[in-house]
């Protein structure tokens, strides 16, 4: 009779750690599922404030991005467009997108992106930056 009630006992207890074992499992999981790619890094950086053009601009994101699906423009203080060129995969690096540019005046610029990560979520959002008048 003991030795019956002593296997119950133990298969609670075998469940119950099995129970939590499995919810830390999935607690654990949670955040992976929610996760998309964001914005880690940019150059120029936001709001930076540069005394010369910079040549092109890099994004980096925290996860792959497909960068034939990105879109990045950079516009000036009258919303036009300042360069015609198409942003390209960075060389061995799947969550970085960089973007040619022109010269560029002093004035105020923003960067505007859209991305497709690899899970399949579209990122997009805007920054600033300018370049000062060094006269």
């Amino acid at each position: 009779m003991q030795i019956k009630k002593y296997i119950e006992i133990a298969i609670k207890r075998t469940l119950k750690l099995t129970t939590c074992f499995c919810l830390c499992l999935l607690l654990i999981q949670v955040p992976n599922v929610f996760a998309h790619a964001s914005l880690v890094k940019s150059d120029p950086p936001r709001r930076a404030s540069l005394s010369e053009s910079p040549s092109q601009i890099q994004l980096w994101f925290s996860e792959e991005i497909e960068a034939a699906y990105a879109s990045v423009v950079v516009l000036d203080s009258n919303d036009n467009n300042v360069t015609n060129y198409e942003p390209q995969a960075a060389e061995g690096d799947l969550k970085s997108i960089i973007l040619a540019l022109p010269e560029l005046g002093p004035g105020g610029y923003k960067v505007q992106f859209r991305v497709l990560s690899v899970d399949g979520h579209v990122v997009e959002s805007s920054y600033g930056f300018r370049i000062k008048n060094t006269h």
